[in-house]
């Protein structure tokens, strides 16, 4: 393929920007290939790991908090970066993922109503919490925690701090 002959009347920064930026989209492009085509192989193994591959990047927005303050109406998660933007009333819910090794789950409480309680998945546990009980710490308006899976069923936070 011929290379692109720009207008003569183009400044060549503008033509060396659009060839950058031509570059960016290309190398882009490729990276996003890349894994999309790692996922599909990781995933045909079928095990743990292809699962935390394919949750390490994902990512869901404008989450609502269930409003039963219950697990089984806590609003299951399905990302590795969780932002629940409608939380309506203090010690409304959401709930984790299934643990496994390894895992990391980020939710942003990027409302004003503090307290958002978090549960984890039937079966597991929080800390120190009981199997299948809420978790103690619960996230506040504007804050961000981090949880990570220890094992097949506990979640440990392993960072929390308040956004910007």
């Amino acid at each position: 393929m011929a290379a692109k002959q720009f207008p003569k009347s183009w400044p060549p920064l503008v033509v060396r920007e659009f060839e950058d930026f031509k570059q960016a989209y290309r190398v882009l492009r490729d990276l996003v290939r890349s894994l999309d085509n790692l996922r599909r192989k990781v995933l045909e193994v079928g095990n743990d790991h292809a699962v935390l591959i394919d949750y390490s990047i994902s990512a869901t927005d404008s989450i609502t908090s269930g409003t039963t303050q219950t697990q089984a109406g806590a609003t299951v998660l399905s990302s590795r970066f969780n932002r629940v933007t409608t939380h309506g009333n203090v010690d409304d819910g959401i709930k984790l993922p299934t643990a496994v090794v390894g895992r990391e789950v980020i939710i942003l409480n990027d409302t004003a109503v503090a307290d958002l309680q978090v549960w984890p998945a039937t079966g597991d546990a929080i800390e120190a919490a009981a199997v299948d009980a809420v978790g103690v710490t619960k996230i506040g308006a504007g804050v961000a925690t981090t949880y990570e899976a220890v094992d097949a069923i506990t979640w440990y936070i392993t960072n929390q701090h308040t956004t910007p």
